[in-house]
């Protein structure tokens, strides 16, 4: 909760109310829509259940829909539309798709899923729908439960906090600079760890808590922000400085 509530007041920050990354709006069923409703957009769910046979259905007033397949995500166990999309410099029906595709792992005392973010290029006019190659993977949302009291002795160590968490949220807006094609963007990743002593990648439970320690707190190592600017050269997104590697958050 924390960490949505940090990332919606950073967005309100720096995004503007208006501008090349559009919040869609519902439309009929489950589907999404620019504010207009010109153009609309779903993701059923697979027949497999997972990422394998995924589409994009895209209906606009006057138009039979139409189902495009996305990317394989094999590895995906859930595929769903991000709710924004990202218009072309030039206006001309040219946008990038937002699709989340999710996982999840369930195991003794805890779980935790995670999600990446995909930005899939979309040539909507009328005559000429496609889809055209992914131009950003950026991991986007982490929530993990892991047992860390395995006696008595433990839970008096850890002033019965027998859970450690782990939770990683992101956003992404339009930032200033000159544009290519498709605008310069902002991400900002947070990480947070309950207890604040905790680290994934340690065994936590033999340490002795204090009562100061039973907080929430943001991991500097895996809290950031990153300028992205598009390539034409490559239709994709290059990020100004490489990812820290956060997979303690965003793997499962």
């Amino acid at each position: 909760m924390i960490v949505s509530l940090f990332l919606a007041a950073a967005a309100g920050a720096f995004a503007p109310a208006s501008g090349p990354v559009v919040a869609l709006v519902a439309g009929e069923g489950k589907s999404q829509c620019l504010p207009d409703h010109s153009l609309c957009l779903d993701v059923p769910p697979a027949e497999e259940g997972n990422g394998a046979g995924a589409v994009l259905r895209i209906s606009s007033p006057g138009a039979e829909a139409v189902s495009l397949a996305l990317p394989e995500f094999a590895e995906a166990q859930s595929v769903e539309l991000w709710p924004r999309l990202i218009r072309a410099e030039d206006g001309a029906n040219r946008y990038l798709v937002g699709i989340l595709t999710g996982q999840t792992s369930m195991y003794s005392g805890g779980g935790g899923s995670a999600s990446q973010l995909h930005l899939i290029e979309l040539d909507a006019r009328p005559n000429a729908l496609r889809l055209s190659g992914e131009a950003l993977d950026m991991p986007w949302s982490g929530s993990l439960l892991i047992r860390a009291c395995f006696s008595e002795k433990d839970r008096k160590n850890r002033l019965e906090a027998c859970h450690d968490e782990y939770d990683f949220g992101a956003a992404l807006a339009a930032a200033p600079g000159g544009a290519a094609v498709f605008p310069t963007l902002s991400y900002r990743a947070v990480a947070t760890a309950f207890p604040r002593t905790s680290r994934r990648s340690e065994d936590n439970s033999a340490t002795k808590l204090k009562r100061a320690d039973l907080v929430r707190a943001q991991d500097p190592a895996c809290t950031y922000d990153r300028v992205l600017r598009y390539d034409p050269a490559t239709s994709r997104y290059e990020l100004d400085r490489p990812l820290p590697d956060c997979s303690d958050y965003t793997t499962p």
